[in-house]
């Protein structure tokens, strides 16, 4: 069936929006369809690690970041008790923190500026197919008139977020609430270390902060539970796991906020990538695969994920053959698995470790030594280094490193240490099951992880220090 357009996209947010503003120069048509495009207000993906600013780097827009008050982070900084450390990003490498909203408004302005691409207002209602069950376009409810009009692509790409009403036509997992955020804006508030993100570990639950304008910072309290918080249990957490841990210099800022009463609460998705793979459609960003935002790391796959499947759509000589289209998404499924499995085991990884008293102070301990470990796992948090083989070292150097100075400090505390080693044990495997189904991968490097581990307690399980 011809068309006039070469892809429909579902959904103008995040991902949406970026793919669009990257092909649409490239003279492929578009039509992109959103019910609203009025500015949103989230309380996340507003952190983009430096491997998110560079990939924007890649594909030319990075532009799109300035002109809004997105500011610098130069690292991340973690508070426990009276002890406080940094990290520093990889040299030459800065993460952004920015008003979500403001920067999608610019993506969404930066792709409907070309002709090649078609601004539709509407709801997008069901896949359409042919007889063959071949996708061919969407249908969708025009938000002026109600009126019901279909659109025609060889391509359609769903990208309507975590609550996609595609995902059961074109994937086989569905999505679990693994905790929720509290969102709190502070205004004019003076962080322990300015254009850092921060961690902070005192508490019994984490939370995390770090500037989102010239005088505004963002602070995400975690919320453990797969039920909505009520309004009482909400006041009950923040005051008793949250406000005795903020620190002086921000306590101002936050008790204003809290009178305010300007706090969001969204659920924390966990779904792993399991597509079916049906000719004519592809998923982008969320509906497809999402992690726990504790690292930051959503925008850092939704970024490569446009940059991976925008490769093998540019390299399409027309829109004509199907068949070949087909392959490209096949290839793009395949690879992207592969890019993003460190950043959806890392931030999964680490809201469980930050949830369990023993790893959680091995992590502190752990980073606080400097050195090429904590540099590794800064490279790797920042999306910077894709090595499974790092990320899967890293993770057992933390582990014997936490369960090694226990009985350092004490003999009597071996089943504490065997303990820790269970526990990081059952975080980290189904991860990898789920993250890497190809467990060759994992089973590839574990020689050389063997290696690692020997050499590590050869050495008198010694950190490397600066």
């Amino acid at each position: 069936m011809k068309s006039e357009f070469d892809i429909c996209i579902i959904g103008a947010g995040m991902a949406g929006a970026t793919i669009a503003a990257y092909l649409a120069p490239r003279g492929i048509r578009i039509a992109l369809i959103d019910q609203s495009y009025d500015e949103k207000k989230r309380i996340v993906g507003e952190l983009l690690q430096p491997g998110a600013v560079l990939t924007l780097e890649q594909l030319g827009l990075k532009h799109l970041l300035d002109g809004f008050e997105a500011q610098p982070v130069a690292g991340y900084a973690l508070l426990q008790g009276d002890e406080k450390t940094t990290i520093a990003y990889p040299p030459s490498h800065n993460g952004m923190g920015l008003h979500n909203g403001r920067f999608l408004q610019r993506i969404r302005a930066s792709a409907l500026q070309n002709d090649t691409v078609t601004q539709i207002h509407g709801k997008a209602l069901r896949l359409l197919e042919n007889d063959r069950h071949e996708i061919i376009g969407v249908s969708y409810r025009d938000s002026l008139s109600s009126q019901i009009h279909s659109v025609y692509a060889p391509l359609t790409i769903t990208s309507d977020g975590f609550f996609s009403n595609f995902r059961e036509h074109l994937s086989n997992n569905e999505k679990t609430v693994t905790s929720y955020f509290i969102g709190l804006i502070l205004k004019d508030c003076e962080m322990p270390f300015p254009n850092h993100g921060h961690v902070f570990l005192s508490g019994p639950t984490p939370f995390i902060c770090y500037p989102i304008s010239n005088n505004e910072v963002r602070l995400l309290i975690d919320f453990p539970g797969q039920q909505t918080p009520r309004k009482v249990l909400l006041q009950q957490h923040l005051d008793t796991n949250v406000t005795p841990y903020i620190p002086k210099s921000m306590l101002k800022s936050y008790e204003q906020s809290l009178r305010q009463g300007g706090f969001k609460v969204m659920p924390n998705h966990y779904l792993a990538a399991n597509p079916k793979i049906r000719k004519g459609a592809v998923m982008l960003g969320d509906a497809l695969n999402m992690r726990h935002p504790l690292t930051g790391g959503g925008l850092t796959a939704v970024f490569s994920d446009i940059q991976i499947l925008s490769a093998y759509l540019l390299a399409m000589p027309d829109f004509s053959n199907t068949d070949l289209i087909h392959t490209k998404i096949e290839s793009y499924y395949r690879d992207r698995q592969r890019a993003n499995a460190n950043l959806n085991i890392l931030a999964n990884a680490l809201y469980a470790v930050m949830s369990n008293e023993l790893l959680k102070l091995a992590v502190f301990k752990y980073l606080q030594c400097g050195g090429n470990n904590a540099q590794e796992s800064i490279a790797i948090l920042a999306g910077l280094n894709r090595s499974h083989s790092v990320l899967f070292k890293q993770f057992c150097f933390l582990a014997m490193f936490g369960a090694c100075n226990l009985v350092r400090q004490n003999v009597l505390n071996l089943p504490k240490a065997l303990k820790l080693l269970t526990d990081a044990f059952c975080i980290i495997k189904p991860l990898i099951k789920n993250e890497l189904p190809t467990v060759s991968l994992f089973y590839h490097n574990l020689a050389r992880i063997k290696t690692h581990m020997l050499s590590y307690l050869n050495n008198g399980s010694k950190i490397q220090r600066p």
